[in-house]
């Protein structure tokens, strides 16, 4: 549950691409924060989940508070990182990896593809709970997301194939799209993506999509969909 602690602290960032993940962690009220420091007059710390396996990066928090997270998530996690701090960061966890991802937004949506009536809609909480077919990775994602998102789904041979939820702050979204190994490149999750950007629209919420640079059929769709690059975060792997 969000604490007026969890949301002073995502105040103090703006609603901007950037912060999209850190802001709806601590919106969410799942987070838990590390490291708080004001002495440099600026604020630094550290909101991870170890439901999400994410831990965001705020400007420059102590090492010990670092370590803590990441003993407190595990090494399997994903660390994000603003540029400016990513030098600091990576001296921190000198055998992390660290990948540049560029964060997209949509200016129009002239180049999403229309989608046919029922081929792609949201699955409700018991058809989420029943999604056997699937990895059991994916269903634990997609289960673990569904408490803060609504799930999309894209359905070929009368399963659902392709899947989009949004991590939310108050006028953003960011993308994440999964989908089978063997429905991929057949134009299911850009179908899911549509679907999903105008359903978010309709609340208010504009969409942002974030890839690694080394990740480049994701680079490409969100092209070829019309999103262009706006910003970029370090992204940190064990």
């Amino acid at each position: 549950m969000e604490t007026s602690y969890d949301r002073d602290f995502a105040m103090s960032l703006p609603d901007t691409p950037r912060w999209v993940e850190t802001r709806s962690l601590l919106l969410s009220g799942e987070g838990e924060i590390f490291g708080v420091d004001e002495t440099t007059g600026k604020l630094n710390f550290i909101v991870c989940s170890p439901t999400q396996k994410l831990i965001c990066v705020v400007g420059y928090p102590n090492q010990k508070a670092v370590e803590k997270a990441v003993t407190t998530v595990g090494e399997e996690s994903t660390i994000i990182a603003a540029p400016e701090s990513s030098n600091y960061i990576t001296q921190v966890l000198p055998n992390w990896r660290s990948q540049l991802a560029w964060l997209h937004t949509l200016p129009d949506s002239c180049k999403l593809p229309e989608v046919p009536p029922g081929k792609v809609r949201l699955l409700s909480a018991d058809e989420i709970g029943n999604l056997k077919h699937l990895p059991p990775e994916l269903q634990t994602e997609l289960a673990i997301a569904s408490d803060a998102s609504p799930i999309a789904a894209t359905i070929a041979d009368g399963v659902p194939v392709s899947f989009c939820y949004a991590a939310q702050t108050e006028t953003l979204w960011d993308i994440s799209i999964g989908t089978l190994a063997e429905y991929r490149n057949r134009g299911y999750a850009a179908l899911c993506v549509a679907y999903m950007v105008k359903y978010m629209h309709q609340k208010g919420k504009q969409p942002i999509w974030g890839a690694e640079e080394s990740n480049l059929p994701s680079m490409k769709l969100a092209a070829k969909l019309g999103f262009i690059p706006v910003d970029r975060l370090i992204l940190l792997h064990q």
